[in-house]
């Protein structure tokens, strides 16, 4: 048993050195940098305003949210309660803090200041006095509501009113048997694409059954299918366990057609601890547990390590948790525990111009022959075709009326657009 554990290890560490080198042409030309030190860090979010949140995981929940409204130069604790707040959504009227005992946190001025509410009411029946323990890892915006993922044992709920009140979804329909015994799965993860909201849980995977309020199982090896973007118009999930096994999926996906297929990996990669995943328009990130970050700008044919400046390590205590990223910088929020000595934890960013081969939001610039008004992108010419993206690369419903593509009723932020217009292709952004 001995040998084998020593074979795993110096095969890893062995992989890891292999890999570094292989993909050493393909280094970028600056290092991350680390905007903030922020002990046990864990959730991050750029809002709709500009603003820079990120949340801490104390176990003695004596931290909270600290928001930067200047790029990250500057930092305020906020005045909320801290419930270990773990993820972030946005819709048109507020911003949504995840935390633990069924609390919620929301700020209606981009994350200065914040409010309590609690979905404890739709599940106090399923989880009694152990409500006080549970949490939520997961949230999604989907068909005008804010559902949240319970992970220990509440199901999945929702709200109409932004968090006021709250109902319960089928939490049988999120149950199996295990040794003889009820189980609720624990969900990590909520996504809405193409219509539909899916749930990731430890063991399956389901989609969200409206007309009946309940749930179908669509797959029973969700294996921690805990993180989760929208690149290119389909899923991209990654499994948050450690896992060395290359014929296992790298990365799994699911296109609008309801087909699961996946991404080729890392040449030379043999993690499939995804931790954090993120799409940037064309552009998909990931970071793994052991082995470090990569980005790829054509679906996984081609995969570019991005390691240099964070503090690499095949260990367990340095975390990538989330990505994100605005016109001039793609962001990571990172993990260690409280009790670390090494004070690696915190967000770091790195300079777009600085990737390989990137040609992001900021440099993709609009035609001369396209105006775009506010509430309309209004072409010289009739446009024959159009698919609007915003950030994170989903796909928006338009209208088009010749020459005039109305967005009037899309939320505020960056956005691409690839338009086919009296024959001819064109590209580029608006910002709303």
């Amino acid at each position: 048993m001995k040998n084998n554990y020593f074979s795993k290890i110096m095969r890893t560490i062995m992989m890891t050195l292999i890999l570094n080198f292989a993909l050493s042409a393909y280094a970028q030309n600056s290092p991350w940098e680390k905007v903030y030190d922020l002990r046990a860090t864990n959730a991050f979010h750029i809002t709709n305003s500009g603003n820079l949140l990120l949340a801490d995981y104390l176990f003695e929940m004596n931290g909270g949210i600290y928001v930067s409204t200047d790029k990250g130069q500057t930092w305020e604790k906020t005045a909320v309660q801290d419930y270990i707040y773990n993820y972030f959504v946005e819709n048109d009227k507020y911003v949504f803090a995840a935390g633990g005992a069924a609390n919620i946190a929301r700020s209606a001025d981009g994350g200065l200041t914040w409010e309590i509410v609690s979905y404890s009411e739709a599940v106090i029946d399923q989880l009694g006095s152990e409500i006080e323990y549970t949490v939520c890892y997961a949230m999604a915006l989907h068909d005008g509501k804010l559902f949240a993922g319970d992970f220990n044992g509440g199901g999945v709920v929702y709200s109409e009113d932004n968090g006021d009140t709250w109902t319960a979804t089928d939490v049988n329909a999120l149950s199996f048997e295990m040794d003889g015994k009820p189980i609720v799965e624990n969900i990590y993860n909520l996504m809405s694409y193409n219509g539909e909201l899916y749930a990731f849980g430890v063991y399956f995977v389901f989609k969200y059954l409206p007309e009946t309020n309940s749930w179908e199982i669509i797959r029973d090896d969700s294996n921690f299918m805990a993180v989760g973007t929208i690149y290119q118009n389909k899923i991209c999930a990654g499994r948050c366990a450690p896992d060395e096994n290359v014929d296992n999926p790298f990365v799994i996906t699911l296109d609008e057609k309801g087909e699961w297929g996946e991404l080729p990996r890392p040449e030379g990669n043999i993690d499939n601890n995804i931790r954090a995943i993120y799409a940037d328009g064309d552009y998909l990130f990931v970071g793994m547990q052991s082995t470090g970050l990569y980005y790829t700008d054509n679906a996984g044919l081609d995969w570019y390590a991005i390691n240099d400046g964070i503090p690499y390590s095949t260990g367990y205590y340095f975390v990538p948790m989330f990505f994100n990223s605005d016109d001039e910088y793609v962001y990571l929020a990172a993990y260690e525990p409280p009790y670390s000595d090494t004070k690696n934890s915190g967000l770091y960013r790195l300079a777009k111009k600085d990737l390989p081969t990137y040609v992001g939001v900021e440099q993709l610039q609009s035609p001369d022959n396209v105006v775009f008004n506010g509430s309309q992108l209004i072409f010289k010419d009739n446009v024959e075709q159009i698919t609007i993206y915003d950030i994170n690369g989903r796909t928006l419903k338009n209208r088009i009326s010749d020459n005039v593509v109305n967005v009037d009723d899309i939320q505020q932020g960056i956005y691409l657009y690839r338009a086919v217009v009296d024959g001819t292709a064109l590209s580029g952004k608006f910002v709303k």
